[in-house]
Order: C-alpha cells, then structure tokens, then sequence
C-alpha cells in the first residue's frame, strides 16, 4: 500500500485481505476496511466495486459515514454516540459469536465418517510412499 493515498482510488489486497483508501471526506484519513466473514465484504462485478456494509469514521475528527457503491460514494446519515456505541457493540457482539462458531467447529470430534475417510487417506498416502 502506497504512503500516499490519491483520492478516489481503492487500494485492495487480497493477499492482505484488506481494502484501503483515502477518507471520502477529503480529510486525508486512511480508512483501512479489512475483509472477513465478520468486518467488511468486497464485491467486484468485473467492472465496479462495492464494500458492505457502511463505513463509519468514528475515530475520525469528520466523523464521516458512507457507502461504496458500484465504485460510487454515496453518503449515508450522521450517526449519534448512542447510535455508534449501540453499532459497535453489535459488532463485538457478532464477531465473538463467529470466532466462537469456528472454534467450537475446530475442536468439535469427528463423526465415524471423517474419521473413516481419514483413516483411508492416510493409508492410501502410506501406499503411495512405499510404492505399491
């Protein structure tokens, strides 16, 4: 990612899994969006690309709030303390749900029918080794 961002320009990492890009306030602030099953999603249709959901700057001194859309900003409704303190709650809320799901499904014991599949690609890897 360059130092400086131009304005209007997404920069995205798939190997990094993030999108970044100047603030579309014109702030200068880098907005980083990071892409996951619980942050932010990035669709690309072959010519435009949107983020979802929304991005709100809260940290930000302009406090700005939009979307990108079909490689368009389109500027949504100033939220309130209340309101973000309620949104990042939710936020929390939901990615310790997900985190928690995929670790449970980590640990979780195999069924009789993975365990079987598994004992049967070992073995095959086992015959490739010595030859037969």
């Amino acid at each position: 990612m360059p130092d400086e961002l131009e304005d209007g320009i997404l920069y995205i990492s798939l190997r990094f899994r993030v999108v970044m890009h100047g603030c579309c306030c014109g702030c200068k602030n880098k907005v980083i969006t990071p892409l996951s099953p619980v942050r932010w999603k990035m669709t690309f249709d072959g010519k435009t690309i949107s983020l979802d959901p929304s991005i709100g700057n809260w940290n930000f001194k302009c406090r700005s709030h939009y979307w990108i859309i079909n490689s368009e900003v389109e500027w949504a409704d100033k939220w309130t303390n209340k309101q973000i303190l309620k949104g990042k709650s939710w936020e929390k809320k939901k990615r310790t749900e997900y985190y928690s799901q995929q670790k449970q499904e980590l640990i979780k014991e195999p069924n009789k029918k993975e365990k079987a599949e598994s004992l049967y690609f070992r073995l095959i890897k086992w015959i490739k080794k010595l030859n037969i």
